[in-house]
């Protein structure tokens, strides 16, 4: 019976830590509470709401960003103005979750850091999301013609969801509803009609009521076909034409295809035309010329000859300051009218990267090295016109590291032990660091940039540690920080 009753009462401890930690993952009324088991006594951190009604559920989430995993990571929430949160030393932060119709009037995230001692209370303060009519009226379009308004607002907390909305209609009006805030809107284009008098973009403001109706109005003339015929280039090969000029309202248009004919719908009025470049090719008659529509189609006839084989140029670019056999590379990308490109990228180890390039216009990109910064000649462009143009110059600088050293005492000699030393957190060092190292004498040494560490010694059988911290932080700041030190001892 003594056995039995043992199992019984086992169980019933069980179910009672199962109970207490439920219990302890509510919070609904303000009672504080954790969720993740931690190390170290509980402090208070207190938020202190204004401006939601008597029973309104709110929410705020704490997550550690120390090192080690002595920290509280957990969302409470309550029903009265006020959530308390229990946790450990340490640097934490929260954030205040969204309700429904509300907004945090402030930011809604930021950090604090615990040291001993209940903090004072964090206050944040709700306001309504109030919303207001943003209407749109457009004139010129046909009836039953869709039209689509995209709008974006300049928030940056819990409204910005609402600030951005696209809406389609046929209808002659459309209304987006908004809170308080300074929003661009665009309208897209739409085929056969022009915009009128800049209507195509703009700003509003919303500020307590709604905004005047906004005006966006479109001319429809009839349009006539100007089709552009290209001969010459390979089939699949991308090119381009932009038209513009004044048919009524100023028109600017650009189309590309990888067919052998581009067409602009255009009303009666006189435009010019551009051809853009094609890798390899050059347009074989003129490149711009003018066009006038004046009651019908008109076509324009463009070939396109290759570049000779042969006609490439060596590009050099030299690297300073790399210690000898380190990887880096450079992207290369042929600049053409009407945003078309083709990149390239070459990489090496020694201190000069070559191209072979054709003439034309060029920028260049520099790729980031871990452990250097560029100081001079990471970007820019150059140009090739029948001749290489002069060697592109690169700086590299390295950048300062220092030795981080952890000693242990009471291993025996020979015994192999390790140290993990990482980022604390994203951002805190000038690349993400994460080095583990094991040695079988009494010294581990790291190098390492400026920035904010975590480490962790890992445990060794047979031994337990015995002084100084398993676990911990610490920062590099111009110079070699205080040597750590652990001690073991073995295992009775």
């Amino acid at each position: 019976m003594r056995v039995l009753g043992g199992v019984l009462g086992a169980a019933v401890g069980f179910a009672l830590v199962i109970v207490v930690s439920s219990l302890a993952s509510a919070s609904l009324g303000g009672v504080p509470a954790t969720v993740e088991k931690s190390k170290g006594p509980l402090y208070d951190v207190t938020f202190n709401e204004t401006g939601l009604p008597n029973g309104t559920n709110w929410s705020v989430h704490v997550a550690y960003v120390g090192c080690g995993c002595e920290g509280v990571r957990t969302t409470v929430t309550s029903n009265t103005s006020q959530v308390t949160i229990g946790v450990t030393n340490g640097t934490y932060k929260y954030t205040v979750e969204r309700v429904t119709g509300f907004y945090v009037n402030g930011s809604a995230k930021g950090e604090f850091t615990m040291s001993g001692a209940a903090l004072p209370a964090i206050n944040v303060s709700f306001d309504p999301v109030v919303p207001y009519v943003a209407e749109f009226v457009e004139t010129g379009l046909p009836a039953g013609t869709n039209w689509t308004v995209t709008v974006s607002g300049n928030g940056h907390g819990q409204e910005a969801k609402d600030e951005h909305q696209s809406q389609t209609t046929d209808a002659a009006t459309m209304n987006f509803t908004l809170p308080n805030a300074t929003y661009h809107y665009t309208v897209a284009k739409v085929a056969g009609s022009f915009f009128i008098d800049h209507s195509q973009a703009g700003k509003f403001v919303v500020a307590g009521a709604s905004p005047a109706p906004i005006a966006v109005a479109w001319i429809t003339p009839p349009v006539f076909n100007a089709t552009f015929n290209e001969s010459g280039l390979p089939s699949g090969t991308n090119w381009s034409v932009a038209v513009s000029g004044f048919g009524g309202t100023h028109i600017s248009e650009t189309a590309s295809s990888t067919g052998t004919s581009i067409v602009f719908a255009l009303p009666n009025g006189t435009y010019h035309y551009k051809i853009a470049e094609v890798l390899g090719f050059v347009a074989s008659g003129p490149s711009r010329a003018g066009l006038v529509i004046t009651d019908a189609a008109v076509s324009v006839n463009v070939s396109f000859l290759q570049v000779a084989e042969g006609a490439f140029y060596p590009i050099a670019v030299e690297e300073n300051g790399l210690a000898s056999g380190q990887h880096w590379s450079v992207t290369v990308t042929a600049t053409h009218t009407f945003g078309h490109s083709r990149t390239e990228t070459q990489s090496g180890k020694g201190t000069t990267i070559d191209f072979l390039l054709q003439n034309g216009t060029y920028r260049y990109s520099v790729h980031s090295v871990q452990g250097y910064t560029i100081s001079t000649g990471g970007t820019g462009t150059f140009a090739i016109a029948g001749s290489s143009p002069s060697v592109i110059l690169v700086n590299f600088t390295a950048v300062p590291t220092y030795t981080v050293t952890f000693n242990e005492t009471g291993l025996v000699n020979g015994t192999n032990w390790s140290v993990l030393l990482r980022s604390q957190s994203a951002g805190s060092t000038p690349w993400p660091i994460h080095l583990v190292e094991t040695s079988s004498g009494s010294s581990i040494s790291f190098t390492v940039p400026n920035g904010t560490y975590c480490f962790k010694f890992y445990a060794v059988h047979g031994y337990r540690v015995t002084s100084g911290s398993a676990t911990g932080s610490l920062t590099v700041s111009g110079g070699s920080p205080a040597v750590t030190t652990i001690g073991f001892t073995a295992k009775g």
